[in-house]
């Protein structure tokens, strides 16, 4: 979220004080109820030119995976992904990220595996669920 600017003319709204001390933010906020909505909006226009390179991206929030017909294709469409978000100034969290081509990726809670074709709640999940 903190990738989000708010406007100067906002900002007045997003204010708070600790222990005497005045604070506002200049950047989205986590705990803004508004937040996820903002966020999602602004990272759309990303997805959208993305989509128009040809880059199969399926965005939720701040986790994004990219799919490609390859090996070959999903890396160069990785590497567009980080550079695009490079060149915006988002930065990647890649020690939380899986950067190199894989069929089976634990996504958004789901494991999404392409060899059998299979979208599956983890057995953790599944336990919690009943």
């Amino acid at each position: 979220y903190f990738h989000i600017s708010i406007s100067p003319a906002h900002r007045r709204f997003l204010r708070f004080v600790v222990r005497q001390t005045h604070y506002q933010f200049t950047a989205l906020p986590f705990g803004l109820c508004t937040a996820p909505r903002v966020f999602t909006k602004c990272m759309a226009v990303v997805a959208a030119f993305l989509r128009r390179q040809h880059v199969h991206v399926f965005p939720y929030l701040d986790d994004w995976l990219v799919r490609g017909r390859s090996h070959q294709q999903v890396q160069a469409h990785v590497q567009m992904v980080m550079d695009t978000f490079s060149h915006l100034g988002i930065i990647v969290n890649t020690s939380k990220s899986v950067l190199t081509p894989t069929q089976s990726i634990q996504f958004i809670g789901a494991i999404f595996d392409a060899t059998r074709a299979w979208a599956f709640l983890p057995d953790a999940h599944r336990l919690a669920i009943v």
